[in-house]
């Protein structure tokens, strides 16, 4: 009877393992004027799980964060029947990252292996601790859709903090001292010589 519950507790906590879509950051802090890349990424918990509808914002204080719109990329496919945009909101206090991916074909996405779906730069401005977060409160089960009908049956979101401080000094050589002993050494080398 106890293997019976053991092996009935771990399929019912194997089964309610959720979609993830997290914010990852290549580097968690930078000095201003440093960029780090900021990365969505998905992973699905079976190859059941597809959507052909995404619709994601991923939102940060665009007075301490500039985002490089050169370097958007996403792993979903683009080609004929696929309409892919990635763009950037503004707006005061705050920019919003857009993803909008949708397969005109039916066809859905799958992948049981994590795939990207937004990457970005972002060139902190200002020191201070900035969260860069998914959806602005938006239920996040809403974010893929399949034909309307939502088959992700749960998504949980993981949000990142970024921390920007102070460039770091660097010495201006002294000048006078490097001087002296270059001109010491031409000395040595002269009557060396």
């Amino acid at each position: 009877m106890k293997k019976f519950i053991l092996t009935l507790a771990s399929l019912l906590a194997f089964n309610s393992q959720a979609a993830v879509i997290s914010v990852e950051l290549a580097d968690s802090e930078i000095a201003v004027g440093e960029s780090t890349t900021v990365t969505v990424t998905g992973a699905f918990d079976s190859t059941t799980e597809a959507f052909d509808f995404a619709s994601l914002s991923v939102f940060f204080d665009n007075s301490q964060l500039i985002v490089d719109e050169s370097s958007f990329a996403s792993d979903l496919p683009y080609d004929f029947g696929i309409n892919q945009e990635l763009f950037m909101f503004d707006n005061v206090g705050f920019n919003e990252v857009i993803l909008s991916w949708l397969d005109y074909t039916g066809t859905t996405f799958s992948s049981i292996d994590a795939f990207t779906l937004l990457s970005f730069d972002v060139i902190g401005s200002s020191t201070g601790n900035y969260e860069v977060s998914l959806a602005g409160g938006l239920d996040p089960d809403y974010l893929l859709f399949t034909n309307g009908i939502d088959e992700i049956t749960d998504i949980t979101t993981n949000n990142a903090t970024l921390n920007v401080t102070e460039a770091a000094e660097v010495a201006a050589p002294h000048t006078a001292l490097l001087f002296s002993l270059m001109l010491g050494g031409m000395m040595v080398a002269r009557r060396r010589a």
